[in-house]
């Protein structure tokens, strides 16, 4: 099957060369990246970042147990009491499972997330004392060596929120569940080292499943979720003048997608960034990228 993709020189061309400047690498810091698993049954990955006399440890998203993040992290030899923080895209329960309220009075684990989605974090019972609230329309804030830059977008009435990671070691971008791409978002995410964005469904394939009418109109509708195409081009203009070293697809359909098809999309579409293309997995850790002075390691 054949798929279109928009040409966007004139939108590259109007955004910033620089949107942020980014903070000095050195040689010292090493990012650290994983996908635990990435599916409507559940999303998280890690983020560790660690200096010459620091270490900050984040879990993007909660949407799998505390008991099997706990399983994944072991396996990648991370360790769960490390983790200093949550930070929250948004909270359908894919995103925040209801256990992390228990293991926050626990442990002290900080639960962050924007103000607009403070009522979803006590929706999933998650106690006021563990919730820490961000301005997400505005201009950041520190998580020790981390500057992390929020960006909303459109997804279903609350929206989301994407994040630009920026480091000593290397900038991290980190979008999913997108309506749709904006500029904010393509400025926001322009010139990270490392980019994970979600590429959710092929559109044929949405349309001859047996979803409800409903459904497909939810997920293609502006407010729901990327399509493959969609991704291909915001990820071209997310890479103009600077192509990110890694790139990690994110919450692929397992009913209305296909690895292999994703595949040849960006073999045909981005062959310059098809090599650098990692595919995250439903139920399983994806090892880390890991990452000096914004060049993966081998």
């Amino acid at each position: 099957m054949t798929q279109q993709f928009t040409a966007l020189p004139t939108h590259a061309a109007a955004g910033p060369l620089f949107a942020h400047i980014a903070r000095q690498k050195t040689g010292t810091a090493l990012l650290e990246f994983a996908v635990l698993g990435s599916s409507s049954a559940g999303n998280a990955s890690i983020l560790r970042v660690t200096t010459a006399d620091s270490r900050r440890q984040i879990l993007i998203d909660a949407g799998l147990s505390p008991r099997a993040v706990r399983g994944h992290l072991s396996v990648l030899d991370f360790e769960m009491d490390e983790t200093n923080e949550v930070l929250f895209t948004h909270f359908d329960n894919d995103h925040a499972k209801s256990g992390w309220g228990k293991v926050a009075m626990e442990t002290g684990l900080r639960l962050r997330c924007s103000s607009r989605h403070v009522a979803g974090a006590r929706a999933r019972g998650y106690p006021d004392i563990a919730i820490e609230s961000f301005d997400a329309r505005g201009a950041g804030f520190d998580l020790g060596p981390v500057r992390v830059i929020p960006c909303e977008n459109p997804h279903d009435d609350g929206g989301t929120v994407a994040f630009r990671l920026e480091t000593p070691a290397g900038d991290l971008g980190f979008a999913t569940d997108l309506g749709r791409v904006s500029d904010a978002l393509i400025d926001s995410m322009r010139g990270v080292h490392l980019l994970a964005i979600e590429s959710n469904y092929d559109p044929v394939m949405q349309e001859s499943s047996n979803r409800p009418r409903f459904l497909k109109d939810r997920i293609m509708g502006g407010r729901g979720h990327l399509s493959n195409a969609e991704c291909i081009d915001a990820v071209r203009a997310i890479a103009w003048p600077d192509e990110p070293e890694q790139v990690v697809l994110l919450h692929l359909s397992r009913d209305c997608n296909c690895r292999e098809l994703v595949g040849d999309l960006w073999a045909d579409a981005l062959p310059s960034l098809a090599p650098k293309l990692r595919i995250s997995q439903p139920f399983a850790a994806m090892q880390p990228i890991r990452m000096k002075e914004g060049r993966v390691q081998p």
